[in-house]
């Protein structure tokens, strides 16, 4: 409410007319004037709007910082299995020698 007043005062201090009984702008020289009644619907509507989307960015920043510990998480795990597979190549290699006979020509 705080937020509508203040809205108020400042366009009522403008050259916006608000003082039409009308529920419709009328437009006069490309210049809307309202009644109050109508513009204080449109404020609302906009700060409702506002408040949308400031959620909306929340989430999304939200959602930025999930990915992020996901990607990082994806990849310390990504760079473990390539140390494991390292190691069991290794293992490979020491176990097919070990098992290779030896021939003697």
């Amino acid at each position: 409410m705080l937020l509508f007043v203040y809205y108020s005062t400042i366009l009522n201090n403008t050259d916006i007319s608000t003082l039409g009984k009308g529920k419709t702008p009328a437009s006069t020289n490309n210049i809307e004037t309202y009644n109050k009644e109508t513009l204080g619907d449109e404020i609302r509507r906009l700060i409702t709007t506002n408040t949308q989307l400031i959620s909306d960015k929340i989430e999304t920043e939200k959602a930025k910082v999930n990915l992020e510990a996901n990607k990082t998480r994806l990849f310390n795990e990504k760079n473990s299995l390539v140390v494991k597979k390292k190691e069991f190549k290794a293992e490979i290699v020491a176990l097919n020698t070990i098992n290779t006979p030896i021939r003697n020509h």
